[in-house]
């Protein structure tokens, strides 16, 4: 549940970043990780939640205009470096404020999962 936090509150940071975007990007980081929470199909997951379709596409794997910010999720989580450079640079944000945003949500998932 905290990597699905951390994801979530990520994305959200991100948002501003994505103008054109009209999806909540805090459930597009949550529910990234539903199917390993549930331990079913990402498919059988967005069938049973309202969501749109941009989201519902990055969710399982399509391109389109939230992939950058999904990438760059990923990227981060994984220490990928040379990727979240590259999804960074078409957020256009540095690698550097894309640190500083993953530590922001890391200290808020923590903070929240531990009831503080």
């Amino acid at each position: 549940m905290l990597s699905a936090l951390v994801r979530a509150r990520f994305c959200e940071l991100l948002s501003p970043k994505v103008g054109q975007a009209e999806s909540d990007l805090f459930l597009v980081g949550l529910v990234s990780m539903m199917d390993a929470i549930l331990e079913v199909p990402m498919a059988d997951v967005l069938e049973k939640i309202a969501l749109d379709q941009d989201t519902k596409t990055v969710l399982t794997g399509g391109q389109g205009v939230l992939q950058p910010v999904y990438r760059l999720m990923l990227a981060q989580e994984a220490g990928a470096w040379s990727q979240a450079r590259a999804s960074a640079a078409q957020l256009q944000i540095s690698e550097t404020e894309a640190g500083q945003l993953w530590w922001q949500a890391l200290t808020w998932a923590r903070q929240v999962s531990s009831g503080k």
